[in-house]
């Protein structure tokens, strides 16, 4: 048998090998100003962006040229969803709209107006026929799709909203805020389950398992945290980044989580289960504001407040 490294050594016993480093793939550049949300269609053949100079874009990430700009809104554009048909999307941003498009012909479908201050995350359920919407009023709002109504008006967070996400069958809905807290609601009742409490700053992003029993969040305090969603209690805090964190994603297949360094301006790889930290990006000059990974979980979109999204092919694992 040869020998082997301390490394392989080390990975095996991790159940991991990474089998290359991260390669930076693209640049996907056309914005005028900071990008602060990024999502990939069902497909994987899209990209949705939103930028604060006022506009979204849909890209076509094969050829890394722009489909179309959106540009009703009125303010910066701080969250972006596709919808599970993949040919609608939603947009969320500072001037305390959200807007449903058509992403073939460009149009605007309709517009959700009810919060009152900025609007930083989306979710939407895993059915396609509601999302929900973090404000900084604060609240989280949850509205019917096809009919544009206002269904309900979550309002235990004492601080701005900042990031929604729901669980994969759709029946709970977890929020985080600036008020260090993780709340999780029911999805049919809208009661309040649980206040996941353990972070010591502003809870900026949050993210579901693909098997709906964990809940991963990242904050101001440098911390990643896993929750049970069972139970409600923390099952593991690690660190890495230095500086404060801005977002994560779960790979497709729940091994991997994806975050955005805002403080240290790099994205880093981890091993769910172990947070152990896998790999690390560079290359944006400035904060790193979201991360997202293709559906075929072979790559990573990032954006940036340098005004570019880069493109990444994430390591090989087996």
């Amino acid at each position: 048998m040869p020998a082997l490294s301390n490394r392989t050594w080390a990975a095996l016993l991790l159940g991991t090998i990474l089998l290359a480093a991260p390669v930076h793939a693209a640049d996907l550049i056309g914005h005028g100003a900071m990008v602060n949300a990024v999502a990939v269609s069902p497909d994987g053949q899209r990209a949705l962006t939103g930028s604060w100079d006022y506009t979204a874009i849909c890209w076509d990430l094969a050829a890394g040229k722009e489909l179309h700009a959106f540009q009703d809104h009125t303010g910066g554009v701080n969250a972006v969803a596709f919808l599970p048909d993949g040919r609608r999307a939603l947009t969320g941003s500072r001037d305390s709209t959200i807007k449903l498009w058509d992403l073939e012909s460009g149009a605007l479908l309709r517009s959700f107006e009810g919060h009152t201050g900025n609007i930083v995350g989306l979710a939407v359920s895993p059915d396609g026929r509601r999302f929900a919407s973090a404000g900084w009023d604060p609240s989280v709002k949850v509205w019917d799709v096809e009919s544009g109504a206002l269904l309900a008006t979550l309002t235990g967070h004492t601080a701005n909203v900042n990031a929604v996400a729901f669980t994969p069958d759709g029946a709970r809905l977890v929020s985080a805020g600036y008020d260090f807290q993780v709340r999780v609601w029911d999805a049919a009742t809208w009661r309040e389950l649980a206040v996941l409490e353990g972070h010591e700053g502003s809870v900026n992003g949050v993210a579901v398992s693909p098997d709906g029993r964990t809940a991963a969040t990242v904050s101001s305090d440098e911390t990643v945290r896993l929750w049970d969603l069972a139970d409600f209690r923390q099952l593991r805090a690690w660190t890495g980044h230095t500086g404060f964190i801005t977002s994560v994603a779960f790979a497709p297949d729940g091994r991997t989580l994806l975050t955005g360094g805002g403080g240290d301006r790099t994205v880093r790889l981890w091993d769910a289960a172990t947070g152990r930290q896998l790999a690390e990006f560079s290359g944006h000059a400035k904060p790193v504001w979201a991360v997202t990974y293709t559906p075929d979980g072979r790559h990573a979109l990032s954006a940036g407040y340098d005004a570019v999204v880069k493109e990444w092919t994430l390591p090989e694992r087996r």
